[in-house]
């Protein structure tokens, strides 16, 4: 039986691209490296830092701290990871992880802390499933030294 060779064949159906989520507002903030903030923040989804800030921070996710980036002021979120430093009143509402070479230092509370080796942790320090009204009166007499007068908010860096 003889084949036609001048026939090319069907072309082959390519499936389609997968479609690409649409972005959730609020994740994935970064603050990078050369950045440096003064004033409060308030972050929906999660924030990594590279930077440095002077104020409070008040994140709904997680929030890492990468070596060399620091944080001054009050820090709430949900999870806290510390490579870096953060000095003030520190509060997750899950957990606390303090890596190989981080510094935190004040008055710290979370249900859950790991800290590893040649991690440097200072202060009045609440692991609990609950913080008590006697830690959080602590905490406000510490903060209560923040300097005052500080901007709104400004950004610095690349």
């Amino acid at each position: 039986m003889a084949t036609d060779k001048s026939r090319t064949p069907p072309p082959q159906a390519t499936p389609p691209a997968p479609a690409k989520p649409a972005p959730q507002n609020g994740t994935g903030n970064v603050i990078a490296a050369g950045c440096r903030i003064v004033g409060d923040l308030t972050i929906s989804g999660s924030l990594r830092l590279g930077g440095d800030v002077l104020g409070d921070v008040t994140c709904e996710g997680a929030l890492t701290v990468e070596a060399g980036a620091s944080i001054r002021g009050r820090v709430s979120a949900a999870e806290i990871v510390v490579m870096g430093t953060l000095v003030g009143e520190i509060v997750a509402a899950r957990r606390i992880e303090v890596s190989r070479g981080a510094r935190i230092e004040g008055s710290i509370f979370s249900p859950s802390m790991r800290v590893e080796g040649n991690a440097c942790v200072d202060g009045d320090l609440l692991i609990a499933p609950e913080r008590s009204p006697a830690h959080a009166e602590r905490a406000k007499a510490l903060t209560a030294q923040k300097p005052a007068g500080e901007p709104a908010a400004t950004v610095t860096g690349a």
